[in-house]
């Protein structure tokens, strides 16, 4: 078993324990979810701000036209940017809630940072910063959706498995999506009637000029063809790298992207 899944097996049986506490719960009124037994493994009894939008926020469509590539935005405030070392984006009534724990660098003053997940039904998303001297802020939203995680595969799928394709925004915004179909477990091919297996982007990597910008442990909670879009208050450094590993075949594909250059590659 690679080292990575132990974790994830770990968070997933939590998850298991959560949504079997939360059965009775009325779904017009969501309770805390996974949230209440992930922050004591995760942060302990450690204090975590939560207010104030100029340090950050987050936002997401309070209900959501597509539960399986639903939007979630994180930014952050001067105070923050380029002084993040990890975020996590907990979703809390998903069956794998902990979408991605991303850590960052200081080799980019990342200011925003910009997902697709899957969001399975009426839930809080939120996001947990954690800065360089070891300070906690959180920020949540509720999200109303249905389904997100069982969403049958886009009838449109094709192209190259691992094809990543690159998107900038000026010179201080990228885009970057990997054509994979992300598939989380939980859904059934509607031509067969037979159950998928789980086959997703685990781990990703971005790379500014040779040097790390953040490397993210990712999951099922990420949409089919995972897309991720990071912003900072300084230009990117020309050339970025992208990385990403799957499982369970532990294939992995990167591509680099030179200004001026075509904008995919695998």
């Amino acid at each position: 078993m690679n080292r990575r899944t132990v974790p994830f097996l770990a968070l997933l049986a939590t998850a298991v324990l959560a949504c079997t506490t939360l059965a009775q719960a009325d779904t017009q009124s969501p309770s805390t979810g996974a949230w209440q037994f992930l922050r004591p493994q995760l942060y302990g009894e450690r204090d975590i701000g939560e207010v104030g939008d100029q340090l950050m926020s987050i936002e997401a469509p309070a209900s959501t036209p597509d539960p399986s590539a639903t939007p979630v935005v994180l930014r952050f405030g001067p105070q923050m940017a380029g002084h993040v070392k990890q975020v996590r984006v907990i979703i809390d009534n998903n069956p794998s809630p902990l979408a991605t724990t991303m850590n960052l660098t200081h080799a980019a003053p990342v200011d925003e940072i910009d997902l697709r997940v899957r969001i399975d039904r009426f839930t809080s998303v939120r996001a947990i910063a954690e800065t360089d001297d070891g300070h906690l802020e959180m920020r949540s939203t509720w999200v109303n959706a249905s389904g997100g995680c069982s969403a049958p595969p886009s009838a449109a799928q094709g192209g190259t498995l691992g094809e990543i394709r690159f998107r900038p925004t000026g010179d201080r915004a990228m885009q970057i999506s990997i054509r994979h179909p992300n598939n989380s477990g939980f859904q059934i091919d509607p031509r067969s009637g037979d159950s998928i297996p789980p086959h997703y982007i685990s781990h990703v990597r971005l790379l500014t000029d040779g040097k790390v910008v953040m490397e993210a442990e990712t999951g099922i909670s990420f949409s089919e063809n995972p897309t991720l879009r990071i912003g900072t208050s300084q230009p990117l450094n020309s050339p970025l790298t992208f990385e990403a590993t799957d499982e369970p075949t532990q294939a992995h594909y990167s591509a680099t992207w030179k200004a001026g250059a075509d904008t995919s590659a695998h």
